[in-house]
């Protein structure tokens, strides 16, 4: 360590401190390297300490020969002084009674007047050997202050960053369904964390016909957020080529075209998605889907649930893939329901080997009978509120493991048309 370098505080003009202190003290020395010591006035301490400023670097001990009758301005002052500069010191005094209980608080040893010579110098030499450890925890400490700040600016500019990703791409989303007075729409979303994963559209094509479609990137957060952003621009394209006149409208063909646009744009990134894109027509109340790898299409009526499992693969595998339509009649009370798989994670399964694989392949399908209108009542927004607050009300819910998002068609009834009207 060198030489250690000792600051003497004597109360007593002169060398009286000295010869009565400190001359003991280095006597008594546990080492044959004496320390460097240097005699100052407590008042020019204390005025540093006022000023703001401390001793020179390499200080490693202080031993003060405190005045008997010290302010206690003085007194706080120095403890300010000591506390600040993690200086280690040991305060010599005949009121140890009255000062120590203050002085201690701030890590000060304090001892009364007569205590033995060779107690005090093992003690400072302790502090002084001590000092160069504590010095460098103060800087390591200070380090990860200042890198905490940093820290904390930089997680709130990410926070920010990413609140503004989630109004961007909510605004991809419908603002607003379509109106119908034979349809009702309604639809549920929410994503796991900042941004989403999900995505979905309803929008009118012409005056006979309607298109819908879900999508599911593969991950989470930010990477599966900007793949459903890919994903919206591209249908933006497909749904004008629809809405050409005399344009035939193919769910297959628009996944298809879709999953061109994904494989082309991957640049050798690994971008899949799940999808399902369907057409209503009015005319005849017939709908069209076809699917990419995604859950199965639900349609419910009277309690009875009929499935429809996506014949193709995923989006963003194979360039050429081809995916088949699929079509079938929206009778009056029955109910399409489009989601992702989070409503797989939503609805922990009560089977303990499920339970233990977390994963409840089946489970949800029991609670998707909410949006059936023979056990849900009221319109398709109503039960889809009561999906909502289903899944809120699940162990874990404030946590989701993965996005959820659905999409609810139903046609109403001759009764429901007759009270709406």
């Amino acid at each position: 360590m060198g030489v250690a370098r000792v600051l003497f505080c004597g109360k007593e003009p002169g060398e009286a401190s000295v010869a009565r202190l400190l001359a003991p003290v280095l006597a008594a020395w546990p080492s044959e390297d004496l320390p460097e010591v240097r005699s100052i006035p407590l008042d020019e301490v204390l005025e540093s300490a006022r000023a703001g400023t401390f001793l020179p670097e390499g200080v490693l001990g202080l031993l003060i020969d405190l005045d008997d009758d010290i302010a206690p301005a003085k007194l706080a002052a120095l403890c300010e002084f000591l506390h600040g500069g993690l200086l280690p010191a040991i305060v010599v005094t005949a009121r140890e009674r009255a000062v120590g209980p203050v002085l201690h608080k701030h890590g000060v040893i304090v001892v009364a007047e007569g205590t033995p010579s060779t107690q005090i110098a093992a003690m400072l030499y302790t502090l002084c050997e001590r000092q160069p450890l504590v010095a460098h925890l103060g800087r390591e400490v200070g380090t990860g202050k200042r890198a905490d700040r940093g820290m904390r600016g930089e997680m709130d500019r990410l926070h920010e960053e990413l609140h503004l990703a989630s109004t961007v791409q909510r605004e991809l989303l419908p603002q607003k369904l379509p109106e119908d007075a034979e349809l009702e729409f309604a639809s549920l979303y929410h994503p796991a964390t900042y941004v989403s994963g999900d995505l979905f559209d309803a929008r009118v094509l012409d005056e006979h016909r309607l298109v819908f479609f879900i999508a599911d990137a593969v991950g989470h957060g930010v990477p599966a957020a900007l793949i459903t952003m890919m994903l919206s621009r591209a249908l933006i394209n497909q749904f004008a080529l629809c809405s050409l006149p005399g344009a035939k409208v193919s769910p297959g063909a628009c996944l298809a075209g879709l999953n061109r646009e994904l494989c082309q744009h991957a640049s050798g990134n690994y971008r899949f998605a799940t999808a399902v894109c369907g057409v209503l027509d009015k005319r005849d109340f017939s709908i069209t889907i076809a699917g990419a790898g995604h859950p199965p299409s639900l349609l419910m009526k009277g309690g009875q649930t009929r499935s429809f499992e996506s014949q193709g693969p995923l989006l963003g595998v194979f360039a050429e893939a081809e995916y088949s339509d699929e079509t079938f009649i929206l009778e009056p009370g029955a109910t399409l329901l489009l989601y992702t798989d989070g409503f797989e994670l939503a609805f922990p399964s009560t089977d303990c080997e499920a339970r233990d694989r977390k994963v409840a392949p089946r489970e949800y399908l029991k609670h998707m009978n909410v949006l059936d209108e023979a056990s849900g009542g009221g319109d398709v927004r109503e039960s889809m509120d009561r999906l909502a607050s289903l899944i809120a009300g699940q162990e874990g819910s404030l946590h989701q493991r993965d996005d959820v998002t659905a999409l609810a068609i139903r046609r109403r009834t001759a009764r429901a048309l007759r009270q709406a009207a």
